[in-house]
């Protein structure tokens, strides 16, 4: 592809930003649209401490850190009172030992005022897009007029749709989504308090359909549920509906959260599974959730879309064709979605289970402590992208239940 210098980004969350402050970097001029609706909360809370090093990278940590929580570990609970426990500390050193918990507003807030600090020229307008007969992008005129300052009045080069589960371009070209195996909805709110087993951990606990999350956030926690869809219909018409009943009547909530009180509205996702059938053309490309959003049992959507912008904006920058930051990208969610569904079969928690049970020998505990090692990379978010681990994963999860029945760890 020829070099693109005018850059037009669709969305001000946090890979558009992450991209921005890349491409500014790097001498491109980068304008930004959007429109910012008031909304009461934002999944993708949690961040992996693969993420940690893009913080530094962009120059944010410091402030990140000093309106979140620090977030050392993962845990998950089954059957009541059956948990696994997963510190940072424990996986390999060439990854961060912690990362944070964010309140997201003021995450994308910082992400944003980073890339108008790099340069980038944020545009609050919504932008109308069309295609012509060969499916190239075209903005319409009075957004290249708003941005003429940015592009010496030219058009953009590239149209990067940053905008979201909206799918701005998808739709437009009518591109088709894959699914993923399950049909879930995702229901969530900020809650006053619930039981914690650690007050920095992410909690994910099996819950009598589905799963649910515990994130500690400052003064408030993030709970939401994940569940088959059927199930929550089961519940009420209304997303509140849905919730605060199975918040009063699922015996596990009942335990973990008995005096919650919810603080905000809750907000509904319908299934989490999906990639589109393609993620880049002529003259646009997807990045983030646009082109592909997973399950978010191991809070990898943020890595994911922030990996996807440094990734892309080093295909931008070295002039190498989309369609190879298009195959990465689908790679990786492909990944992304192999994990999750051992997750949800029980496989990967009867997998850990067996090391956790072979006798007790100097050579047991060495190679337990070493596979642990290498299988933590998906709690810390960088097993979909280490062949190894996840090769390794694999084999654990396919050869190595020593003929143990994987229901006791499934999710329904």
């Amino acid at each position: 592809m020829s070099v693109k210098k005018n850059i037009a980004i669709i969305g001000a969350g946090p890979a558009s930003s992450t991209l921005a402050v890349r491409l500014c970097e790097a001498g491109y001029h980068v304008a930004i649209f959007a429109t910012f609706e008031s909304v009461p909360i934002l999944v993708g809370e949690s961040l992996v401490p693969m993420i940690i090093p893009m913080l530094q990278t962009l120059g944010v940590e410091q402030e990140v850190a000093a309106y979140s929580i620090y977030k050392p570990g993962a845990c998950f609970t089954y059957n009541a009172d059956e948990i696994f426990q997963f510190r940072f500390s424990n996986t390999p050193t060439d990854l961060p030992s912690y990362s944070y918990n964010v309140p997201r507003d003021k995450f994308n807030a910082t992400l944003l005022n980073a890339a108008e600090r790099a340069g980038a020229i944020l545009i609050k307008r919504k932008v109308k897009l069309s295609a012509n007969s060969v499916g190239k992008i075209i903005l319409d005129d009075d957004s290249i007029k708003a941005a003429t300052h940015c592009w010496n009045n030219q058009a953009p080069n590239l149209i990067i749709d940053a905008a979201g589960r909206a799918n701005i371009i998808g739709r437009l070209l009518d591109i088709p989504m894959k699914k993923g195996t399950r049909q879930d909805v995702a229901l969530f709110a900020h809650v006053d308090q619930t039981e914690l087993v650690d007050p920095g951990y992410v909690h994910n606990d099996r819950i009598e359909q589905g799963w649910c999350w515990r994130i500690p956030l400052p003064n408030r926690v993030s709970l939401g549920f994940v569940i088959p869809e059927s199930y929550a219909s089961q519940y009420g018409d209304t997303a509140e509906q849905q919730y605060d009943a199975l918040l009063r009547n699922d015996k596990v909530l009942q335990k973990i959260a008995p005096k919650t009180k919810r603080l905000t509205p809750v907000l509904r996702f319908n299934n989490y599974q999906s990639i589109s059938d393609k993620l880049s053309g002529e003259n646009w490309v997807m990045l983030g959730d646009s082109g592909g959003f997973v399950d978010p049992i191991f809070s990898s959507g943020m890595l994911i879309a922030m990996d996807s912008a440094f990734k892309l904006a080093e295909t931008i920058i070295n002039d190498t064709p989309l369609s190879e930051y298009e195959s990465v990208i689908k790679q990786h969610l492909e990944a992304w979605f192999e994990i999750a569904s051992y997750y949800y079969d029980g496989r990967l928690m009867t997998s850990i289970k067996v090391g956790e049970t072979l006798p007790n020998n100097i050579f047991n505990r060495w190679l337990f402590n070493w596979i642990e090692a290498r299988i933590s990379r998906i709690f810390s978010g960088a097993a979909a992208s280490q062949p190894f681990s996840f090769g390794l994963l694999r084999i654990l999860v396919r050869h190595g239940l020593k003929n143990r029945n994987p229901d006791v760890y499934k999710i329904k």
